[in-house]
Parts: structure tokens; C-alpha cells; sequence
């Protein structure tokens, strides 16, 4: 049995709390595949329908931070 990944877990929170404030914003959130990434450099990056993440950037965020970043990542 795996154990439940934190940092996906913050993440998939945020995008559902996100979903309820700002339906159009978490419906692009929610169309991405999640994937953890050790190359990028900051704490998300949105390439070719996947939101790639850095565990160790996100991990230093607060939940509000990760919003904002989550937010950001699909804005124009």
C-alpha cells in the first residue's frame, strides 16, 4: 500500500479550493496532469497540459502562496 503523497495532497486541496472561488481557474487546474519534477526551479510550471511541480519549492509555500502560484501557473 502506498502512502499518500503531502505535496500532491496540498495541491489537489488547493485546486479544489480554487475551483470553489474561481470556477474557470480550477477548471483549467483540474485538466492538468499533476506530475513532481526535480528540473524545474521554481515550485510550478505548466508545459503541454501538465503541471509540473517541485516538491521541495512547494513544501516551503503556504497554502495561500500555493494558490497564488496555482492560479498564476494558468493565467494568461
Amino acid at each position: 500500500m502506498q502512502m499518500a503523497d503531502p505535496i500532491l495532497n496540498a495541491i489537489q486541496s488547493a485546486i479544489i479550493g480554487i475551483s470553489l472561488s474561481d470556477p474557470a481557474t480550477g477548471a483549467m487546474l483540474g485538466r492538468l496532469k499533476l506530475q513532481p519534477s526535480t528540473d524545474i526551479r521554481t515550485a510550478l510550471k505548466v508545459d503541454d497540459g501538465v503541471l509540473r511541480y517541485s516538491a521541495e519549492h512547494v513544501r516551503s509555500l503556504t497554502m495561500a502562496e500555493l494558490n497564488e502560484a496555482l492560479a498564476n501557473s494558468v493565467r494568461p
